[in-house]
């Protein structure tokens, strides 16, 4: 026993090195508008008719894809590619939302109003037009999105 231990953990620390052995490629980018703003939420989610994987959207537009965890990466393939929960909630006029009251007299709940932050032809994967083939150069797939027509 002593004397395969040095190898599986020979093998076990060169697997966490190479990725975990996993067979997923890294795979990270930028979703903006065609100005550079960026998407700011939601989840940006790669569907190849047979798996699913995703990344959540960062406030300065960032994502990595993961498949099975967080930032594993994604299996090689083709790729439709959409956008979920993509929304900011709208300013609204606090001081108008302060006197609002029921008929005794106390205080409305009021219900936050969201707007979309991309296109709804971005949100499902039977009307996106973004497409990847993974695996990509550099491991970078940036994206360009329209905004919602209003």
């Amino acid at each position: 026993m002593k004397r395969y231990l040095p190898v599986f953990v020979g093998m076990v620390l060169g697997m966490s090195v190479g990725g975990c052995g996993n067979g997923n490629y890294p795979l990270q980018g930028k979703i903006t508008y065609e100005d550079g703003t960026p998407i700011t939420a939601g989840m940006v989610n790669f569907d190849s008719g047979t798996s699913l994987s995703r990344g959540k959207i960062r406030p300065d537009g960032s994502y990595v894809v993961g498949t099975l965890k967080d930032s594993d990466g994604i299996p090689k393939g083709s790729y439709k590619v959409y956008i979920t929960g993509a929304e900011a909630a709208m300013e609204t006029d606090s001081s108008a939302n302060s006197q609002k009251v029921d008929a005794m007299g106390n205080p409305m709940a009021t219900m936050a109003a969201y707007r979309k932050l991309v296109h709804p032809k971005y949100m499902t994967t039977s009307q996106t037009p973004i497409a990847c083939e993974v695996p990509v150069e550099k491991n970078r797939f940036n994206i360009i999105v329209e905004p919602p027509v209003y």
